[in-house]
Formats: C-alpha cells, sequence, structure tokens
C-alpha cells in the first residue's frame, strides 16, 4: 500500500537521504543533513499466508484472511498467517536533506517521512505507514502535522 500523498499546497519539498553515500552527496551539494535514527512502529504491520499447490508445488503468497477459504484440496497453507514490518529500509539511520535558506517557521512538504505516523488501517489488521506530510521548520528539527483523526484512511475489505 503506497501512501505517498500529494503535496496539496505546493509546499517546498523537503527530501530524505536514505544511504551514506546519498547524504554525503547532499552536504557536498550545500544541504544540511538532519540525521535521525530509522525506528520501525510496532504500529505499522502486514500479514501473509503462503499456500502450496499439493500437486505442482507452486506457491501463492496472500494477504487476505479469505483466502483461507480456497478449495483445500488442490492448496495446503505451508506458513500460517504471520505478522511483519512491511517497509525495510536499506540503513538504520536517514536524513531530512535541509536547504541552507529554509528559515525557522517556514512550511515544507516532508515526501519520505523518517518516522512512522499510521497512514492507513485495513479492518483485517494491516496498518500501513504514512509516506509523506506537511511539516514545519523550528530551525532545529521538523513538527509534522500529522492528525490521526484527519490522515488515517480507514479500508474496509
Amino acid at each position: 500500500m503506497n501512501n505517498l500523498k500529494a503535496n496539496p499546497n505546493a509546499l517546498p519539498v523537503i527530501t530524505t537521504g536514505r544511504s551514506e553515500k546519498a547524504i554525503n552527496k547532499a552536504a557536498k551539494n550545500g544541504l544540511f543533513p538532519l540525521v535521525k535514527k530509522v525506528e520501525p512502529s510496532k504500529k505499522i504491520r502486514s500479514k501473509y499466508a503462503v499456500f502450496q499447490h499439493k500437486i505442482t508445488g507452486e506457491i501463492e503468497v496472500v494477504g487476505d484472511f479469505r483466502a483461507d477459504f480456497r478449495d483445500h484440496d488442490e492448496y495446503e497453507k505451508v506458513i500460517d498467517w504471520t505478522w511483519y514490518y512491511p517497509d525495510p529500509f536499506p540503513e538504520p539511520f536517514a536524513a531530512y536533506l535541509i536547504p541552507p535558506d529554509l528559515q525557522a517557521g517556514d512550511k515544507v512538504w516532508l515526501e519520505d517521512l523518517i518516522d512512522d505516523y499510521v497512514g492507513s488501517h485495513w479492518n483485517q489488521g494491516n496498518t500501513y505507514r504514512l509516506k509523506s506530510a506537511e511539516a514545519i521548520w523550528t530551525g532545529k528539527d521538523f513538527k509534522i502535522d500529522y492528525d490521526a483523526l484527519r490522515d488515517v484512511c480507514i479500508m474496509v475489505g
């Protein structure tokens, strides 16, 4: 599930470096890397199960509980429902890449949030990250404009 929202107010965009190489390249180009730990939230999770065809051996990976009602004469569940963090990142750190002219109080669009905020929730339990959001630069960090009642999409299926 991609919760990459559009930049509705056409705010200046702050990008995120997700590797040492990307962060250092941005720094050499005049941007200041605001480095942060990447800490997966326990609230963000997805599920899967693996079914295997009894004759061909082919597998099917499913994420919908309704798949349990398939023809058990042909398929066997070889991995039961398992929860996992769905957004692995390449490094345990990332950096917002701050332009030199950004002033305290400026409103911006963070196109790739480092911190996990819930962006959508499926009634079967899957919860997905909010990928981007508005924020205000304090001069030292960003204050993310997030309201769960406004920003979380509830899906039924």
